[in-house]
């Protein structure tokens, strides 16, 4: 019988396990008698909507890699990230915390601070060798993501934009990254791998072949790479048409398979470097907008397109094969990832364990929030006028938005599941049912006021609590190479 099916599951065995190895290394046994904790990969694949995971049934054939894992794993069909964007959405990822908590994203706030303890840090204090991989520059020791890891590695922004102009100049290898790091690596302890892999942000790449652009599309005929750059300036009344809508969905599904295929490299990898157990997560940090509610890209929203994320862990012992639909949300996977590695999981931390049974009965149901803040696209008013426009009117990417689109302010979705209500701080909130309404298109806020009111109010007061308006007071001004980044990869005009 082999180790990984001799395990339990819960902490306190995972903690027994390693003390005993401890004990046994510290006596002198022989060179076998290593850690015993699994070994954990944790790759985000940015900006992947679920949908675009051939493993949900909606598209074909463009995940297979990641297909595998879910097949022999767990597929979560529920899972929410917390935030529409990067920053916000990793700071929770790798803290445990929610948005309101570490508050990235929030009244200019740009960067992890360091006195937030990140779930490498904590790994690496139980005795884990950790790496970290990035191919996003906002994920990045320019924003304290690189805390706790002993190796990191991640691309610059200046980087991003070179190989934009001349593909093919970019010398960050990331799957020879990671394969370095398991060749040097540590043997007697159990490694956390950490991984961010770029390729379906925008722009989306001009990929020959492609066959998700369907018969008769040719990449370089339909889009220039001047048109792929400008397309997410193009939502509300200047949204591109169905054709090309359509066309540029299939440049994303190109560059998702591209991640894809670095993601069945990697888990490969990993899988050669452990002799032991190999627990692996496949997620991302958000999705994208491919003309739903005239959007594009993913700002400016907290609807479904950008909240509805993939999960898939492989590689659970003693754990059946399933899909899982409890609602689960990115902040629960720092507590999942201590909980294997048999760590002492802080109280401070508010996700929960995931789910790893189908179904769950016992699994009560709790509050997922989601926030948007306007803020990181403006700056405080006595900002220099010269270095950055501030005017919503100077904000081009939704000069064709009317009040009816609702884009301009603060907003946050908070899902009690079956019910996900959205507030805004200049519009009258939404409420959806998700159970019968998955795409949002039922707007029952003013039909079921039983449901709304409570929720709104809910909301209302968590975002009071968090600085979530537009009084200017208590923003933080961000430095000007965050600001730079930023600018350099869209998100700021």
């Amino acid at each position: 019988m082999s180790v990984a099916m001799e395990w339990p599951m819960s902490s306190g065995s995972w903690r027994a396990i390693f003390l005993v190895s401890a004990i046994w290394l510290a006596v002198g046994c022989s060179p076998e008698s290593r850690d015993l904790r699994p070994s954990i990969v944790l790759v985000v694949v940015d900006t992947l909507r679920a949908d675009a995971v051939s493993a949900y049934g909606a598209v074909e054939g463009t995940t297979p890699a990641f297909d595998a894992l879910a097949s022999e794993g767990l597929l979560y069909g529920r899972a929410y990230a917390p935030s529409p964007w990067t920053l916000p959405s990793h700071a929770s990822l790798l803290t445990g915390l929610a948005v309101d908590r570490h508050g990235v994203g929030i009244a200019g706030r740009m960067g992890l601070r360091a006195d937030f303890t990140t779930l490498a840090e904590r790994l690496s204090a139980a005795g884990y060798q950790t790496a970290g991989f990035s191919e996003n520059p906002l994920v990045s020791d320019l924003f304290g993501f690189e805390q706790g890891f002993e190796r990191f590695a991640a691309i610059t922004v200046d980087d991003v934009i070179n190989e934009d102009e001349r593909p093919g100049s970019l010398q960050f290898d990331i799957v020879a990254a990671v394969a370095a790091f398991a060749e040097e690596r540590d043997r007697d302890r159990p490694f956390f791998i950490f991984v961010n892999l770029f390729d379906p942000h925008s722009p989306y790449r001009d990929r020959e072949p492609n066959r998700f652009l369907g018969s008769g599309v040719s990449v370089g005929d339909s889009w220039t790479a001047a048109a792929l750059k400008k397309s997410p300036n193009q939502i509300c009344d200047r949204l591109p048409s169905a054709e090309d809508l359509k066309s540029l969905h299939g440049l994303y599904l190109g560059d998702v398979a591209a991640a894809d295929a670095k993601l069945g490299k990697i888990a490969a990898i990993a899988r050669d470097a452990t002799a032991g157990a190999l627990i692996t997560v496949a997620t991302a940090d958000h999705g994208e907008h491919f003309g739903e509610h005239r959007l594009l890209d993913h700002e400016f929203s907290v609807r479904g397109p950008v909240l509805n994320i993939p999960l898939a862990v492989h590689g659970l012992p003693d754990t059946p094969a399933g899909r899982i639909d409890a609602p689960v949300t990115l902040v629960d996977v720092a507590t999942s990832v201590l909980s294997w590695a048999g760590a002492e999981i802080p109280p401070e931390l508010v996700g929960r364990p995931l789910p790893t049974r189908v179904p769950d009965a016992n699994r009560p149901g709790v509050d997922l929030l989601a926030v948007y803040s306007d803020e990181k696209l403006t700056l405080p008013e006595d900002w220099e006028e010269e270095l950055e426009p501030t005017a919503e009117a100077r904000d081009t990417k939704r000069s064709g938005c009317w009040p009816s689109d609702r884009v301009f302010g603060n907003m946050a979705a908070l899902t009690r599941w079956p019910f996900k209500l959205i507030w805004f701080e200049n519009y009258p909130a939404e409420l959806y049912d998700l159970s019968w309404d998955p795409l949002e298109r039922s707007d029952l806020a003013e039909v079921r006021p039983e449901v709304s009111a409570p929720l709104v109010a809910e909301v209302q007061r968590r975002a009071q609590e968090i600085g979530l308006v537009r009084s200017g007071e208590g923003v933080e001004t961000p430095s000007d190479a965050e600001l730079e980044a930023l600018r350099k990869l869209g998100y700021r005009e």
